[in-house]
């Protein structure tokens, strides 16, 4: 976590808002999602795609602000002084086809397998609405760790929960503040940038020692019990032979013990 209390009072604050604009594109995304008509789902996307790219713009480029008034505060807290802040402009085919998949791909999936034409347009927004807080709050997440990864004073940058992770979210944020480039953290397994629909992770640049909160310090021995067992079936420890462990062990929201409070 943060060197100082002001540095972690940032990171949360940053978290929040971040929240409330992704919260916000969903709220449009919603309202657009009407134009996408399930009677004529290759018609209606001259309509419906150029206006969802629009709002995933607008709400990106608010992200990106957000973040950029975060990193400069709080670099200014931890170390008294800021950096260049590093973005990554909007990528318009790689958003396009996150709403195609999302939208009229997931529709027309749903309806082949058997859902009524009404209700899979209904069901697919769920999912929809999830890849719209992905898509837009990877403005600020990229922003942190491209900022990070450049900062030659840091570290290198970490994955903050929720709170209340699913056991990917806490095994990568167990892992702390290992994701200094895109090589090295490949070089561990993942990017640290591999944020699920719904996901409600941000990031945070590290100064210094890194310190485990509480809820780090948990998912490191979650990892650790869960790492040993793979070790005793005589499996290696790869993501594949431990995340499943780790859910299965854990009270992560996505494992059973918590499912079945």
């Amino acid at each position: 976590m943060a060197l100082t209390a002001e540095g972690r009072e940032l990171t949360e604050a940053h978290r929040l808002l971040q929240l409330g604009i992704a919260a916000r594109a969903t709220a449009v995304s919603k309202s657009l999602w009407r134009r996408l008509q399930v009677s004529d789902l290759d018609g209606s996307m001259s309509s419906w795609m150029p206006a969802q790219l629009a709002a995933w713009r607008l709400f990106y480029g608010q992200s990106q602000e957000v973040a950029s008034e975060y990193i400069t505060a709080y670099q200014a807290a931890e170390i008294g002084a800021a950096s260049k802040i590093v973005q990554q402009a909007f990528g318009v085919p790689e958003m396009r086809d996150a709403a195609l998949l999302a939208g009229p791909v997931r529709v027309k999936m749903l309806i082949k397998r058997g859902m009524a034409a009404d209700e899979a347009h209904s069901k697919a927004f769920t999912k929809f609405s999830g890849i719209t807080r992905r898509q837009v709050m990877s403005g600020g997440r990229l922003a942190v760790a491209k900022t990070g990864s450049a900062d030659q004073r840091a570290v290198g940058w970490r994955r903050v929960t929720d709170g209340d992770p699913c056991t990917f979210c806490g095994m990568l944020a167990g892992r702390g503040p290992i994701y200094s480039s895109k090589q090295r953290a490949d070089s561990i397994g993942g990017t640290g940038l591999e944020y699920h629909g719904h996901c409600g992770c941000t990031a945070e640049i590290v100064y210094g020692d890194w310190e485990p909160s509480d809820s780090e310090k948990l998912f490191i021995e979650e990892y650790d019990k869960a790492a040993k067992q793979a070790d005793a079936a005589g499996e290696s420890r790869t993501q594949e032979n431990v995340l499943w462990r780790m859910r299965e062990n854990g009270t992560f929201r996505d494992s059973p013990l918590a499912r079945n409070k």
